[in-house]
């Protein structure tokens, strides 16, 4: 077992704790301490079967868990906040900020390809000429259409900022927050769907997870009997989606040349009013998820939230070559 986590020789030599569907069982002493396992090598020792789990959350646990037990002592409730901030900053910020420049670049570039309309449309022209039968005006269309799209898409990759790279930051997001949330699962003794069976046995909660929790969730564990963490974080959700729609709406008003919002299909007009869809959602599933899972996505959206704001400002957006708004649109 020890050679699978080889690269983590500090978390091997403490606490080789991995994913597993083994029950562990408690003795006398550990149920009057309210249920916390005092002997960690016992604890270790029942260990033995470890489950088919993805190896990104061996590497989260293992991760947390380092953090948890390591020279700072950090309580569960830092670990969870402090890992939500850390993994937005150095992996989810960077392909923000990638992708809105790519934005950028793409607005740009849209100038640029209605200059090849002209010259292609002559050199297409002057191809089709000696063609027999004649190209009809709507063959000639088509064609000079998709030569100037091929040629467009061409530019787009060359310069990084094609839209299918728009894709990069859902890519990123949803891959992190549904392990880091799996992951907590495990750490809270729940199955975690998909890849637990339904009959298997509940794992143990990590030790400490029944304690170090802050303000009146102390219990990470547990549900939130008060129900004030979930609603919490649905109010965060929702400033997101509004946030969001302000500042899209307000894009579109800078940037349209009557000072309207120019008319586009009705799907452009439903999609930002997705975002508000999940606030309701997130508070519902919430209400029957443990605290741990909740503090995660409280901390994760909070800091989602702190960078709109943040990136709201027109002169660091300029700073990072966003697309901004110029100040004689306004």
């Amino acid at each position: 077992m020890a050679g699978k986590w080889a690269h983590f020789p500090a978390v091997v030599a403490s606490r080789q704790r991995q994913f597993s569907s083994t029950p562990i069982t408690c003795s006398d002493s550990d149920k009057s301490n309210g249920g916390h396992i005092s002997d960690i090598s016992g604890y270790t020792d029942q260990l033995n079967s470890e489950a088919e789990y993805p190896l990104i959350l061996k590497v989260m646990q293992a991760t947390l868990e380092s953090v948890h037990d390591g020279p700072m002592a950090c309580p569960w409730w830092g670990v969870i906040a402090g890992s939500a901030f850390a993994l937005r900053t150095l992996l989810i910020l960077p392909v923000h900020i990638y992708q809105q420049r790519a934005q950028a670049r793409a607005r740009k570039l849209a100038g640029i390809s209605k200059l090849w309309y002209r010259p292609m449309r002559a050199s297409l022209e002057l191809e089709l000429a000696t063609r027999t039968p004649p190209a009809t005006d709507k063959e000639f269309a088509q064609l000079l259409s998709k030569r100037l799209s091929r040629r467009h898409h061409l530019l787009m990759f060359r310069q990084g900022c094609h839209p299918i790279f728009s894709v990069l930051l859902p890519m990123t997001q949803i891959p992190i927050w549904m392990s880091m949330t799996f992951c907590l699962r495990h750490l809270s003794g729940r199955l975690i769907p998909w890849l637990d069976s339904a009959t298997a046995a509940l794992p143990a909660a990590a030790p400490g997870m029944t304690s170090e929790g802050i303000l009146w969730f102390t219990n990470l564990v547990a549900t939130d009997s008060t129900g004030m963490l979930p609603a919490i974080t649905g109010l965060v959700y929702f400033a997101n989606a509004l946030v969001q729609l302000y500042r899209r709406r307000e894009y579109a008003l800078a940037n349209s040349p009557d000072g309207a919002i120019s008319k586009t299909s009705w799907l452009s007009h439903i999609v930002p009013y997705l975002g508000f869809v999940a606030p309701p959602v997130i508070t519902y599933v919430a209400m029957s998820q443990p605290s741990a899972i909740v503090l995660y996505w409280l901390a994760s959206s909070s800091f989602t939230l702190a960078q709109k704001l943040v990136f709201h400002n027109q002169k660091l957006r300029k700073l990072l070559k966003f697309n901004y708004i110029k100040d004689k649109a306004i």
